[in-house]
């Protein structure tokens, strides 16, 4: 299989989700995401609850980083409907290291439902089949259990604390870096009877 080149997003679908290219139509819905309650408690990236020019430049975000062959991010849909419901994906791709970073996020009114579990595997498959990864990355905010037992769930493992890394609403947070390597993968993957 040629390596993935980046000019299309392809649509991955679950049982449940279907999981598509992020449009500037989503920008509402992802909103909602955001200021749905508790999800941000754990979202390092707005000091503030996000405005509406931030969600317009997250949505640009998500286009620049395909552009760059450095990440993608989909939209999360339950199906039938094609509202979006959360995003997952991954960035911070480095094809000679053959490494990326996943991220995550869902509407509180979704959680503790496996959505969020099925988005994330589906985006797994995607990196270790079709961009052929060796190990993907997850950093998650310490005290964020619900994420940290996700990421376990798929296989990943806690490699160790950044103490302090990063600065959000005015004070430093550590972050719990968790892995998963591809013949753990492929392990995980074989042993759910998957080839």
């Amino acid at each position: 299989m040629a390596a993935f080149d980046f000019a299309d997003v392809p649509t991955l679908e679950t049982e449940r989700l279907c999981l598509r290219r992020i449009s500037a139509n989503d920008h509402l819905d992802w909103m909602a995401v955001w200021h749905s309650p508790g999800a941000l408690d754990y979202l390092i990236d707005f000091d503030d609850a996000p405005q509406d020019d931030v969600g317009r430049e997250i949505i640009a975000w998500a286009d620049r980083i395909t552009q760059e062959k450095s990440g993608i991010r989909w939209a999360i849909t339950l199906k039938p409907a094609d509202r979006m419901i959360g995003s997952c994906g991954f960035h911070l791709y480095e094809r000679r290291h053959r490494r990326a970073e996943i991220g995550y996020e869902l509407h509180s009114d979704y959680w503790r439902r496996g959505i969020m579990t099925e988005a994330t595997a589906a985006v797994l498959c995607f990196c270790f089949d079709r961009l052929r990864l060796h190990r993907a990355e997850a950093d998650v905010v310490e005290g964020n259990v619900a994420s940290a037992a996700l990421l376990r769930k798929l296989g990943f493992t806690l490699e160790g604390v950044w103490q302090d890394r990063v600065r959000n609403r005015g004070a430093f947070h550590s972050l719990w870096q968790f892995a998963l390597l591809e013949p753990d993968y492929r392990a995980l993957r074989k042993g759910d009877g998957h080839r």
